[in-house]
């Protein structure tokens, strides 16, 4: 049974292998970020075929590849970090200081290179002791990759935290450029990790197998789903995306110091944002984002970020939801619209799925929007 398992997590690796030459071959999208996938999934197919290779004891055939492995799976979370760098910092490049991430990998390879140096048939003696007992250096190594990945994907979620914050003060849909996916991978590989501590309480030969078949299996989901991700920040300038790292990870209201936006000043543009909002209803626009409303009332994205902030303790995706859930109540009370269904009336109100409507409409009013319609109706 092990084998088999070993068998199918090989071949699973293989299509991660496959599947990142698809990547590098796509001619279109960001083109950065899927380099960078196609060399998390290379990096990871490598790490999930030599512990494949060594649990199934095939290596003992194939002794020079024996821990070829290692190095890669010491930053199996860095390409993965590069990647989200990529689709959620806009205008990104790699630089020789992001070099530096890949040290441990320097730092594995020249822990073993005595290893690699050894004859085939020396190699296969370390190899046969090794499954009577690890050798030390084995043992610093996996703690010390570990560590590494550990604090990647750590700052990777960080990172996909801090983006859910960016696009609610751009977007006022943020659900097509949301990373939530990401954000359930993570807990996926965290699930994963614990079954493999779980499973290694009872077998230690069958906590790799089994934590590398479900790996398999989430990488090849997850890299199905980052290749249908779009560029995130295409129709926005630089200048109305806040900096990530200024984002708190938990909500507050947001401080401007030495900001040139005075109270009189505040309250004049927040009269004139009521007022386009009122009059020109430009929530009705299921594809509205910060820079074109800071446009049309001739302010900077920064600006008006700030006015919503400081001035109305609301993002901008709060504030623009408020006036589309205040539409839908009018459009839904008016008997002439009895005929149209709740998601029409939602859709005419500017929003741009269900999902999101239902959960913007209950996050403001405590009601489903059925709810709603049949107090309406019995009253």
């Amino acid at each position: 049974m092990l084998n088999v398992v070993n068998l199918i997590t090989i071949i699973g690796a293989f299509q991660g292998v496959f599947f990142s030459l698809v990547l590098l071959g796509l001619p279109k999208g960001n083109l950065l970020a899927n380099r960078l996938l196609a060399l998390f999934l290379l990096n990871f197919s490598i790490g999930m075929i030599g512990i494949s290779l060594y649990s199934s004891k095939w290596v003992l055939q194939m002794p020079h590849l024996g821990l070829l492995h290692a190095p890669f799976n010491a930053v199996t979370a860095v390409p993965m970090y590069l990647y989200f760098l990529a689709l959620t910092k806009k205008g990104f490049r790699l630089r020789w200081r992001h070099a530096l991430y890949f040290i441990p990998f320097l730092a594995i390879l020249i822990g073993f290179l005595p290893f690699y140096l050894l004859p085939a048939a020396e190699k296969t003696d370390v190899l046969l002791e090794s499954y009577l007992a690890l050798p030390l250096s084995w043992k610093i190594s996996f703690l010390f990759s570990l560590l590494v990945n550990l604090v990647g994907f750590v700052a990777t979620y960080i990172l996909i935290i801090r983006h859910e914050r960016v696009i609610r003060e751009v977007y006022s849909s943020p659900l097509n450029h949301t990373l939530l996916w990401a954000r359930t991978f993570f807990y996926a590989g965290l699930a994963t990790f614990a079954v493999c501590v779980f499973v290694s309480l009872f077998s230690i030969n069958w906590a790799d197998p089994v934590s590398n078949l479900c790996f398999s299996v989430i990488i090849y989901v997850f890299g199905y789903r980052a290749l249908r991700q779009p560029e995130i920040f295409t129709d926005v300038s630089a200048a109305a995306l806040p900096p990530a790292a200024a984002i708190p990870l938990v909500h507050q209201n947001v401080k401007y110091e030495k900001s040139g936006l005075s109270e009189a000043k505040a309250q004049s543009l927040l009269t004139a944002l009521e007022q386009l909002m009122e009059k020109e209803k430009p929530y009705l626009d299921a594809n509205l984002n910060l820079q074109q409303l800071a446009d049309s009332l001739f302010i900077p994205p920064h600006q008006l970020s700030q006015l919503l902030n400081q001035f109305r303790g609301e993002s901008f995706s709060d504030y623009v939801n408020r006036f589309r859930v205040e539409y839908f109540k009018q459009a839904i009370a008016n008997p002439a619209n009895r005929h149209y269904s709740i998601l029409g009336i939602a859709y005419e109100s500017g929003f741009n799925s269900k999902a999101a409507f239902n959960a913007v409409f209950k996050k403001i009013t405590s009601q489903t929007p059925s709810e709603f319609r049949a107090g309406g109706a019995m009253a």
